[in-house]
């Protein structure tokens, strides 16, 4: 799902000020400022996709967010202020019509911003025709990936969150011998949390080594 999400389980929405990544900081300005009632997000999976929507959602009193994998997008949808449909993409054919219609509404009426993200560019989503030319009619952003020293700020917040002072040194470990997705590398953190706390040792590059063992012979 999602990038760079600090805590997520203790909040709905992850907050803009948790997204790192100086590349795409016109894209952070451009949804804060939700001026802009129509815009398309689309970057590999990692990249941070759904905390951008959440974020971007959380500035609504009546927004929804739908992660389309999962979530069925019903009629409901019409009537909110701020609408984010992640992995628009993975929409059902019966959804991408409602979709369709949600654009036409919102654009109508004059109320209403659509946020979208997708893998891809519009252009090349297996959608409907009709809903693929009013995904191109958004500002359409892709999002950069973090550098190698942004993830590795990012896994060390995340850890001083948790009151823990780890050696950068097992992030780069991390990175050189495990899965370079931040969403890999947030899980592995999560894991090697639990790791220590289950066998009552300090989080070290040893552990990491040895936690990384067992996952390749599990």
């Amino acid at each position: 799902m999602d990038q760079l999400i600090f805590d997520f389980a203790r909040r709905d929405y992850p907050g803009f000020d948790k997204f790192l990544g100086a590349a795409n900081r016109e894209l952070v300005f451009v949804l804060q400022q939700a001026r802009e009632r129509f815009v398309y997000v689309w970057g590999a999976a990692g990249t941070g996709k759904s905390h951008l929507l959440r974020a971007w959602a959380g500035q609504g009193a009546d927004a929804r967010y739908i992660d389309a994998k999962t979530m069925p997008l019903d009629a409901s949808a019409l009537e909110a202020e701020y609408l984010a449909v992640d992995q628009a993409d993975r929409l059902k054919p019966a959804e991408q019509a409602l979709l369709f219609e949600i654009f036409n509404r919102f654009r109508n009426s004059g109320r209403g911003r659509l946020l979208l993200s997708a893998d891809l560019p519009p252009a090349q989503l297996a959608v409907r025709e009709d809903l693929r030319t009013r995904m191109g009619y958004c500002l359409v952003y892709d999002i950069k990936p973090l550098s190698d020293e942004e993830k590795i700020a990012a896994l060390t917040g995340m850890a001083r969150a948790r009151q823990l002072d780890l050696d950068e040194g097992i992030f780069r470990y991390l990175l050189n011998y495990w899965q370079r997705d931040m969403d890999s590398l947030v899980k592995m953190l999560d894991t090697l949390c639990l790791y220590a706390a289950t066998t009552r040792r300090r989080m070290t590059l040893p552990l990491l080594r040895r936690l990384l063992k067992q996952q390749e012979t599990a």
